[in-house]
């Protein structure tokens, strides 16, 4: 496959475009190196604060988390999201869901908005489209298709003890993929959106996988839906359930010597092959998680192609390793469906997993110490740093100064790992999120530059202050 490993591209909202100005904003991206741009369909409107959501998201407790790029002005401020186009009801005759306005979580459209109204200009996503085109450049779209407007709590992933997950405490708020009118919905969005784009070179989704936010995410998904398939599949259901819940019930009482023990997982091999002895429905659960991330894809592949978009790419986004394998992307599986995939460094998020998988474990386990407990998850995680003391406290999502606790190392290692699964079946695109002080976004530009990717995707264009534009300019 041939490939420019200085491929460069920067994904851009329409807001952006909205509050700056279409040229402004491309004649930027062009100098700092791009060849490629990523943007949404959604348009907005400034809201009054509480009204629609807050820009940049929270995710969970970010609330220290601000542009670079001001916004009508604001680095943190209130959007309301419109449709940029008329859907075609007859593709979603197989869901309850149908795609609606404002916005809901995950910045996907929610129920209680409608068509962009009169001052909002519907156009701008083909503007930015065509603009990009005239310009040389590769355009693409950007969807999250398993982000289900009105989604019922029924409907999103079941954990094995039978609960379901605390909406305050969802990033994306996914539907099961297994659930029948969520998977519908997710092909039927796809679909929506190749013809209403037809200009686009790709799509790239986002989200199209198990989340893994929060500990208890790695325990699912086990609703009816996921027991069918898993049976349909050949997976022993009952053999998955038992060891999952005996996994759960054994994170529910542990004590200091199981934390050394997890501690040692990374250079004790013994320590990792006793675990899957002891708990092989784990693994299978892991297993059909990338059937079913893996099956959707090639689901939405057909049905670009049945639309007449075969030369139109597909693009996925995902987790990076180790929580791929909980999430169910199987990189090196996706090659059949995928052009090109983007394992994320979001460095933002993986400051604060510790801690909030972290305050999980001492919930379950009162007494369980903060220090050796935070030791073992950054082990397992995989995101070395230089804390000492580690305390939850340090565990966060960073102010926008703030440097990110994993070190460089951990983002190389992560970019590997992935361009060693996937094997030249497809592209791996290295996609760093810009959210950090500049001196850190250069050594970001730096170590993905100096890696084996086939080249780089920087989320989003907010995030990068002229200042950091320059760097990606004079170090990619």
């Amino acid at each position: 496959m041939g490939v420019d490993r200085r491929f460069l591209g920067i994904h851009v909202s329409p807001a952006a475009v909205q509050s700056e100005g279409l040229q402004q904003v491309l004649d930027r991206i062009q100098a700092a190196g791009a060849v490629a741009i990523g943007t949404g369909t959604t348009v907005f409107q400034p809201a009054a604060p509480g009204e629609g959501r807050r820009e940049p998201p929270i995710d969970i407790d970010g609330t220290s988390r601000i542009l670079d790029r001001p916004l009508w002005g604001k680095r943190e401020t209130w959007l309301r999201g419109y449709r940029s186009y008329a859907s075609g009801e007859s593709l979603y005759a197989d869901t309850r869901y149908r795609p609606g306005g404002g916005l809901g979580q995950g910045g996907d459209l929610a129920p209680g908005g409608d068509l962009a109204p009169a001052g909002v200009d519907r156009d701008l996503p083909h503007r930015i489209l065509e603009e990009a085109h005239r310009r040389g450049m590769r355009a693409y779209l950007a969807l999250s298709p398993l982000s289900v407007p009105g989604l019922r709590p029924e409907d999103q992933p079941h954990y094995v003890d039978g609960s379901l997950p605390n909406p305050a405490l969802r990033v994306a708020g996914q539907g099961c993929p297994n659930q029948p009118d969520v998977r519908a919905y997710a092909v039927a969005l796809v679909r929506d959106a190749v013809r209403a784009f037809p200009e686009a070179d790709g799509i790239y989704l986002d989200w199209l996988e198990y989340t893994v936010y929060r500990l208890e995410d790695h325990f699912a998904c086990f609703c009816p839906h996921c027991a069918r398939r898993a049976e349909e599949a050949g997976y022993a259901w009952g053999r998955m359930v038992a060891d999952t819940r005996a996994a759960w019930d054994a994170l529910h009482a542990l004590g200091p010597g199981d934390l050394a023990r997890a501690e040692r997982l990374g250079r004790a091999p013994w320590e990792l092959a006793r675990l899957l002895r002891d708990y092989p429905g784990c693994v299978d659960l892991w297993r059909f998680k990338a059937d079913t991330v893996v099956g959707a894809y090639e689901e939405i592949r057909r049905a670009m192609d049945a639309e007449g978009a075969a030369a139109m790419e597909l693009g996925a986004n995902g987790w990076a390793p180790p929580w791929s394998l909980s999430s169910g992307m199987a990189y090196g599986r996706l090659g059949r469906a995928c052009a090109s995939v983007r394992p994320k460094l979001y460095t933002f998020h993986w400051s604060t997993l510790p801690r909030w998988y972290g305050e999980t474990l001492t919930a379950w386990n009162p007494g369980l110490p903060e220090g050796p407990l935070l030791d073992a998850l950054v082990s397992v995680m995989g995101v070395p740093d230089d804390l000492a003391p580690r305390t939850f406290d340090r565990y966060h999502i960073p102010a926008p100064d703030e440097p990110h606790p994993a070190r460089p190392e951990a983002w190389g290692e992560k970019i590997g790992q992935v361009v060693d699964e996937v094997a030249g079946r497809t592209r791996c695109y290295a996609y760093a999120h810009a959210y950090r002080p500049a001196a850190q976004w250069r050594e970001m530009v730096r170590t993905v530059r100096e890696s084996r990717a086939d080249g780089m995707w920087v989320q989003r264009y907010g995030y990068m202050s002229n200042e950091k534009l320059d760097i990606l300019a004079k170090e990619w």
